[in-house]
């Protein structure tokens, strides 16, 4: 009887081991455009606009540009992001993450006409050069009305203070 017991928890944990090799993060469900060079694009998501520019240095691809906030989508009362986080990622047709990179920002004020800069240096260990690579955004952010109420550590709502959430990026499948 432990010889079973003892095989059964071999076979579990080499199952375990089997299925971790086989997930991956992927991107295929957001918004994304084709991999291009030394071009200006645009990629709209749900809550920010991203206008950038790919160049190729050094076999990394250098991503530049500015994500402005889509104020239609966003409530009337938000002034102030908290933990916002940008994510760019290079993913295959089949929206397979193949390198990724991400900026933390302190709070800051909201500005639609400003934005939100970045800078991403992006180098994937492989690109088939037969399938077509593609570039896409993710982040997190919370929305307030004022700076100095932080999200994290305020009670739970409580009706007198808002704060909205959203998120887009990455997932492990």
């Amino acid at each position: 009887m432990g010889r079973v017991k003892r095989f059964r928890w071999i076979a579990l944990f080499v199952m375990a081991l089997v299925m971790s090799g086989c997930s991956y993060m992927s991107v295929k469900h957001l918004e994304n455009n084709p991999l291009s060079f030394d071009r200006n694009e645009e990629l709209e998501m749900r809550f920010w606009n991203f206008v950038y520019v790919n160049n190729a240095v050094n076999g990394n691809y250098q991503l530049q540009g500015t994500a402005f906030p889509r104020m239609e989508v966003i409530p009337d009362w938000g002034s102030w992001i908290h933990n916002l986080r940008i994510s760019a990622y290079l993913s295959d047709d089949q929206g397979r993450v193949l390198a990724s990179n991400s900026i933390v920002y302190p709070t800051t004020e909201l500005d639609p006409d400003q934005g939100i800069p970045f800078e991403f240096s992006l180098k994937p260990e492989r690109i088939s050069a037969e399938k077509e690579t593609f570039i896409t955004f993710g982040y997190n952010m919370q929305i307030t009305e004022d700076r100095f109420v932080d999200p994290t550590m305020d009670p739970p709502l409580t009706g007198e203070r808002s704060v909205f959430f959203a998120s887009e990026g990455a997932l492990s499948r």
